[in-house]
């Protein structure tokens, strides 16, 4: 009798170890997905930032090309010279207008160390009086790259 009663039992150590490695397994897994979710959550709210900064900066830049064209306006009606014209400009804009080369820039600034370069050629010719060379973002702030290695040396 005591061969069939032990001969008919299931053997519960084998599975109780597969289904705690499973429950484990799945534990570790929703623990990587969630530590991987506030990661992604991070990172989406630093590009949310980075692109409302570049939107600010556009919309100033804008302000500032309306600007320009009301000042180049006035300047245009009341010039009768080229000659005049230039320096009419140059009174009205001041640092803005760069003379050696005939065109009007600003930076305007952004978050993470980025500005909005705006560069704008004048043209008596164009209806706005302006002609947009350069839009765009560059880094104002260099970034250095420690290379220095902390090895133990012995000492």
């Amino acid at each position: 009798m005591n061969d069939k009663q032990t001969g008919g039992r299931a053997n519960i150590g084998t599975s109780s170890l597969i289904l705690i490695f499973i429950i484990l397994c799945l534990t570790i897994f929703g623990l990587l997905s969630l530590s991987s979710a506030g990661s992604d959550w991070k990172l989406a709210q630093k590009n949310a930032q980075s692109i409302q900064g570049y939107y600010e900066a556009d919309g100033l830049a804008v302000e500032f090309t309306a600007m320009v064209e009301e000042h180049l306006a006035l300047c245009r009606q009341a010039a009768s010279s080229d000659g005049e014209y230039a320096e009419l400009i140059k009174q009205r804009l001041g640092e803005y207008y760069k003379e050696d080369t005939g065109t009007i820039e600003t930076d305007v600034e952004m978050p993470y160390g980025q500005m909005l370069h705006v560069e704008l050629e004048v043209c008596r010719e164009e209806e706005k009086g302006y002609r947009i060379l350069a839009w765009n973002v560059f880094h104002s702030v260099d970034y250095e790259i420690d290379q220095s290695r902390p090895v133990w040396t012995g000492g």
